[in-house]
């Protein structure tokens, strides 16, 4: 990994022959990336600049310490190097390896070090995500066993927040998978394969509340298909949930 007490101003800009199409490959085949990889480096091409600290990415995530992210990112650079067959980044001091420097290049600031996306890989992320639409606001769900906190601000193409994954099962605990307002059943219609597919709407946007706040499941969520949801959000502010039952109460040939 990086050293930490290297001093602030460096920049690490070593180059690393992995072209766009090759990270596309990689993204995409997972033989080399883990899902839980995928989500990290869809959570920093996220942020802002794509650059971001382990100990604020750790912070997003609801991790009590960053280490566990050093390590990942490590063994992620190194099954890469061992998939690609190429040249590891060599650290500036020593004989080892800097196996973050694979994905990132780096800047030490007064506030810690930064991962910055390379640009090769920054490029397939945006293309990929914008194929497959894997940044979308209510997908983008981040793990948590802390209190549900959501609402960390984050620019994609345009402003959205994340979603916080232990919310989500426990409003489906309380209310099941099928929708609320309509009533569709996707385990029903489809069998095993649509048990728990359904989308969970807040009933507040976040974008409303701007800062961070502890989510209730039970008050705050409600389980919704895509159809319904859509149309939650076909104005803004978005309906609510009794206006769309009402239109579906006022549309509906009985």
């Amino acid at each position: 990994m990086f050293d930490e007490s290297i001093s602030e101003g460096i920049y690490w800009r070593d180059p690393v022959n992995i072209t766009k199409e090759q990270w596309i490959i990689l993204l995409e085949e997972r033989d080399a990336i883990t899902e839980k990889d995928i989500q990290l480096l869809n959570l920093i091409y996220a942020i802002e600049g794509c650059r971001a600290t382990a100990g604020r990415l750790a912070q997003l995530l609801n991790m009590p310490h960053h280490a566990p992210l050093n390590s990942q990112v490590g063994r992620l650079g190194r099954r890469i190097v061992d998939e690609l067959n190429i040249q590891a980044p060599k650290q500036k001091y020593g004989e080892g390896f800097n196996w973050w420097h694979v994905l990132f290049w780096g800047e030490a600031a007064k506030e810690g070090f930064y991962w910055i996306l390379r640009p090769e890989l920054k490029d397939a992320l945006c293309e990929l995500n914008a194929t497959e639409g894997a940044l979308s606001a209510e997908e983008l769900y981040l793990n948590s066993d802390e209190n549900l906190y959501e609402g960390a601000k984050m620019r994609i193409y345009v402003n959205c927040y994340e979603r916080n994954n232990i919310a989500r099962e426990l409003c489906l605990k309380y209310y099941g998978s099928v929708c609320y307002i309509c009533g569709f059943d996707f385990e029903e219609t489809y069998g095993e394969v649509g048990r728990n597919v359904i989308h969970v709407h807040h009933l507040k946007p976040l974008y409303e509340i701007g800062e961070s706040y502890c989510v209730d499941p039970i008050n705050d969520l409600r389980p919704v298909c895509p159809n319904c949801h859509a149309i939650i959000h076909r104005k803004n502010p978005p309906f609510s949930i009794d206006e769309v039952m009402a239109l579906i109460k006022t549309t509906r040939i009985d």
